[in-house]
């Protein structure tokens, strides 16, 4: 009467370990708030994003001055002073005062050349912070995916210890009734302590991808991060030719490219201005015995004469406007293999999700249920049933890694399309 309840409390055991880790799936689910809230935090308080947008109005400031001409010059000149007073250097004091006002203006076209270079490096600035913040925000999308992944990987082996208590009842059950050997129960002891090891490895990993978020934020270390949910598992759609197309258009890499070589081409025109004199306007009231009786006008004007000093600056502007347009002809090519790349990366981890999911997921709990009718019925010793839950949780934990390197591929595609992939 005793084994026959003995024999009945192992069927339940092994009716709730079976129950237990085919029922242990993870709900796929959308892009979380949490990640939405800290790629706000991310925009707002990163530090080098700070520093960057600090650096555009810089520019931009810089910009606006370029188009103003010089402030204009006063010289006054006084002449004959008396000898008898000589501390006293009042325009009264003097048989003649000149007060010379002058304004220097440079060859018509030369202001606004500059002010057109400024504002090209302006754009140039720009383009560099929408590239910084690009690079954040990828950063920012693999740790997160790191955090929820090792969140999720910290549940999946709390569940495989839990079911190792069941396994262990099991084995203790039938190691009492004299149905199966002392081995039995050790390995599932040693299996459960392999386990606690496993799960100290991997709270610690979390921990240090949380740390890594933190500065990405813009926050110390002594920042509470809030829990990450489960990795998003459902698959984004995309066109590669697309991609490449927005790269093209709209990465900031190429962006400051393009500004730094429009503002190469106008630095050449700006070179050449320099074979055209500037000038210098100027006025003088003469002031006579405190009268204003006569004024003399001014005209001067630069003798560009040395022709080889101004060439020599239009072949330096020249060869690097060249420059310029060749670089963005290379960072265009590069872009456009970087997104083929990426893109093809995250077709093959998406590939492998499916696998996962249709194929090796099903098959291996597939042969989960079969060890365990099989141990049901004498067929298969403990160990293997031990070794068929094992692998089953083995392979979900291998499943949760495709989904991470699926969303990491995603964030550089992202970053190297400039263009945000849609949930």
């Amino acid at each position: 009467m005793l084994n026959r309840k003995k024999k009945i409390t192992i069927l339940l055991l092994i009716t709730v370990l079976t129950a237990s880790i085919l029922s242990a799936r993870y709900v796929e689910a959308a892009e979380t708030i949490v990640l939405k809230e800290l790629i706000a935090e991310a925009r707002e308080n990163n530090a080098q994003l700070k520093s960057l947008r600090e650096l555009v109005k810089a520019k931009d400031a810089g910009a606006r001055v370029e188009g103003f001409y010089d402030d204009p010059t006063l010289k006054v000149e006084m002449e004959d002073l008396a000898k008898k007073s000589p501390q006293n250097t009042a325009p009264g004091n003097a048989m003649m005062t000149r007060y010379t006002l002058s304004q220097m203006l440079p060859f018509p076209g030369k202001l606004s050349l500059k002010e057109r270079i400024a504002g090209k490096e302006t754009i140039a600035a720009r383009a560099l912070y929408a590239e910084k913040e690009l690079e954040v925000l990828a950063n920012l999308k693999e740790a997160f995916y790191g955090y929820a992944y090792l969140t999720e990987a910290v549940k999946l082996t709390e569940e495989i210890k839990g079911i190792l208590a069941y396994m262990s009842k099991i084995a203790e059950s039938r190691y009492a009734t004299g149905l199966a050997p002392q081995q039995d129960v050790i390995k599932v002891q040693l299996e459960n302590t392999m386990l606690a090891n496993e799960l100290i490895m991997l709270s610690s990993e979390k921990e240090m991808a949380a740390a890594r978020i933190k500065p990405l934020i813009g926050k110390g270390q002594d920042y509470p991060l809030p829990a990450a949910s489960d990795l998003p598992k459902n698959k984004i759609e995309f066109e590669t030719e697309v991609l490449i197309e927005a790269a093209i258009r709209k990465n900031p890499g190429i962006l400051m490219l393009e500004s730094e070589a429009a503002a190469g081409d106008l630095g050449v025109e700006l070179a050449k201005k320099d074979y055209y004199p500037d000038f210098m306007l100027g006025l003088a009231p003469i002031q006579k015995d405190g009268r204003f009786e006569t004024y003399d006008v001014m005209f001067q004007m630069t003798i560009p004469i040395w022709w080889g000093k101004n060439s020599g600056k239009v072949t330096a502007a020249s060869a690097g406007a060249s420059s310029a347009r060749a670089r963005l002809l290379a960072e265009r090519l590069a872009k456009s293999f970087e997104v083929k790349e990426a893109a093809l990366q995250a077709k093959a981890a998406s590939n492998i999700m499916s696998l996962f999911k249709t194929g090796i997921i099903p098959q291996a709990e597939m042969a989960f249920e079969s060890a365990m009718k099989n141990y049901q019925s004498g067929k298969v010793d403990f160990l293997t049933l031990l070794e068929s839950g094992r692998e089953i949780k083995k392979t979900r934990l291998n499943y949760l890694k495709t989904v991470l390197e699926y969303r990491k591929k995603l964030a550089s595609l992202e970053r190297v399309s400039a263009t945000e992939l849609g949930e």
